[in-house]
């Protein structure tokens, strides 16, 4: 779940947030937001873009993120102690109600994360990989106190872990889940602000407002329709016709024109994605050439010809989302600088490095719109060395056989890789991209200071030191060059004349509980 309100820090050896109560919540109005069809049965396993949203508004979990900030604040948890980022002390809130009027216990968090991570069978039971006895059926590092109380111990230290916890595959499910778990999908009960009166994710959901909920953020509305839309397009037309209250992403086609359409009622943050491409140590052994080929990217006039300034030129390797991220990090070698780059491929070439004929830039051909900036960043890069150095746009015909043979590292060339937050804290970049053997170190990237930094990191209680020293290991990526950030991803959200300003939580969903009418 997402915050809600303001926060204020707590002084808790564990660095979250705590929030005053909001103001009162105000009378239901029934309003219809869009949204995509999942890709198989939702649950908590398997909630990603497409159902997480929904699912969000049904469920409250340990913690949840300020849309302002992504910071974590205490949402159930009363408190999450530490003293060495490795053994937690997690205390519930005593009270707190499912939507079937049983109480939310320890126990229904402990048995929830093992069900979701059980053997690795669901999409994100990755994100229980931190905790120790993670694979089996029963995780050994998740201990059951008492009815508020529970333990969590990890295979090692890591200080992001709390801010990972707002996730909602992290959420408590019912007694009534737990021993059928097949009921999640025909009708999930939760313990968030909604609950569900029609469950049909493919097509329409119906939640209303919870009246017993124990957050502190009250919905102000008493209902929301989740209609799911087989296109950005047909949504568009709906929420033009005034069949539609929110569409969390405006078509490409009227991105020039929705501010005008939608008198201004538009949201378009950046989010927590960024496109990079990928270049294989083997292939640009100097970290000049690689600094040489991302000047010589005019990330700008891409944006505008290309996505209609549905982007924004990335200057880090971390998204301005994350906690932890430093605007401008990646300084000159992400800006559009044709001398400074001829002059960088001039110092690799006095390295030693010999220029190929041309460098392969490998795409999945069944991806949205990759083919077009491809080529775009293929022809700039060419204008910049004159020819020197050639970038040529390759194709794996589908996503399955590109992200096989990426992880396996057999393209012979530069690749398109992008990465989601999975929540949202620097370290979520870092250190599945390009720790030495991180799980999407596809460039196969090894540093040994820049593995004992973000390991100093994880080991730090001290959330500014922390980051600190987060922040020292991205100036090494920088220095290195291991990837080429390229953009950050926008969401162009619009909303009707029936509500009023929403916000986007740090996965780009609509939080449910900003919702309020105009």
């Amino acid at each position: 779940m997402v915050s809600r309100s303001a926060a204020a820090v707590l002084p808790l050896v564990c660095c979250l947030l705590a929030v005053p109560a909001p103001a009162r919540a105000e009378s239901g109005t029934a309003v219809t937001v869009s949204t995509c069809s999942p890709y198989g049965p939702l649950t908590l396993g398997e909630a990603g873009v497409c159902g997480g949203d929904v699912l969000d508004a049904l469920f409250t979990g340990l913690v949840e993120y300020d849309p302002r900030t992504s910071r974590a604040t205490y949402a159930m948890a009363r408190s999450i102690s530490t003293q060495d980022n490795r053994r937690f002390t997690v205390r519930l809130r005593a009270g707190w109600k499912f939507h079937d009027g049983t109480e939310v216990k320890a126990h229904n968090f402990v048995d929830a994360w093992n069900q979701t991570a059980a053997a690795g069978r669901s999409g994100n039971a990755f994100l229980f990989e931190d905790i120790k006895g993670y694979g089996s059926r029963v995780m050994s590092g998740i201990r059951v106190v008492d009815d508020h109380t529970f333990t969590i111990e990890l295979k090692r230290p890591f200080g992001p872990f709390t801010q990972k916890l707002g996730h909602v595959a992290f959420s408590p499910l019912p007694d009534s889940a737990l021993k059928r778990p097949m009921s999640l999908e025909r009708k999930p009960v939760g313990n968030g602000p909604f609950r569900v009166v029609r469950w049909a994710p493919g097509t329409e959901t119906v939640l209303e407002r919870y009246d017993g909920y124990a957050g502190r953020a009250k919905a102000r509305v008493g209902k929301i329709t989740y209609r799911a839309y087989s296109s950005d397009e047909a949504a568009y037309a709906e929420i033009l016709g005034g069949r539609l209250d929110f569409i969390f992403q405006v078509p490409a086609v009227a991105a020039l024109r929705v501010a005008e359409d939608l008198d201004g009622r538009v949201i378009n943050p950046v989010i927590g994605t960024v496109q990079e491409i990928g270049v294989p140590l083997r292939l640009g052994t100097n970290a000049d050439l690689r600094k040489a080929v991302s000047m010589a990217i005019d990330r700008k006039t891409i944006i505008r010809k290309v996505f209609r300034g549905g982007r924004a030129p990335a200057d880090s390797f971390v998204p301005p989302t994350a906690e932890g991220a430093k605007p401008g990090a990646c300084g000159t070698f992400c800006r559009y600088d044709p001398a400074l780059a001829r002059k960088y491929l001039a110092r690799a070439k006095a390295k030693g490095f010999r220029t190929p004929a041309s460098i392969p830039l490998y795409y999945n051909a069944d991806g949205v719109g990759y083919g077009e900036w491809v080529k775009a960043v293929s022809a700039s890069v060419d204008k910049v060395f004159k020819g020197e150095v050639k970038i040529v746009p390759k194709t794996v015909k589908t996503f399955d056989e590109f992200q096989r043979a990426t992880s396996k590292g057999t393209l012979k060339g530069m690749f398109r890789m992008g990465w989601q937050l999975d929540f949202p804290h620097t370290q979520n970049v870092l250190g599945p991209q390009f720790a030495s053997g991180g799980v999407y170190n596809y460039g196969l990237y090894r540093n040994p200071r820049f593995d004992a930094l973000l390991r100093a990191a994880d080991r730090k209680v001290s959330r500014s030191k922390a980051i600190g020293l987060y922040r020292r290991a991205e100036a090494m990526l920088v220095r290195d060059m291991p990837a080429i950030p390229l953009w950050f991803y926008r969401y162009e959200a619009g909303y009707s004349r029936r509500i009023a300003a929403p916000r986007l939580t740090p996965f780009g969903w609509l939080d449910p509980v900003s919702v309020r009418p105009a």
